[in-house]
């Protein structure tokens, strides 16, 4: 997601880049108060995680991840579960016509 949020606009740029924790924010603007930063200042989540030693987020990954295993649970459930209640469906009808 990181190239495509380089390339749009406003919001949807920040929408699409990586989360900045808390901590590495705090600790980030502490450095920063402090002079303890080269360079000033701090473009992103990379050089925010760097600069205070925090690891990479990977919430957006995470959030993927389990995304798809709950897709594929669903999938698992419907492809035995939907045919039962399509035949039983069938049955109540017949019944009904009967």
């Amino acid at each position: 997601f990181k190239a495509l949020a380089d390339i749009t606009p406003g919001l949807i740029k920040v929408a699409l880049r990586p989360p900045s924790s808390v901590d590495a924010v705090a600790a980030a603007c502490a450095a920063a108060a402090l002079g303890d930063l080269e360079g000033g200042a701090l473009d992103g989540t990379a050089a925010i995680n760097a600069a205070t030693n925090q690891p990479d987020a990977t919430g957006l990954t995470e959030a993927l991840e389990w995304a798809k295993e709950g897709v594929i649970k669903g999938y698992d459930w419907a492809k035995v579960e939907v045919p039962k209640a399509v035949e039983w469906t069938k049955a109540k009808i017949e019944d009904a016509k009967k």
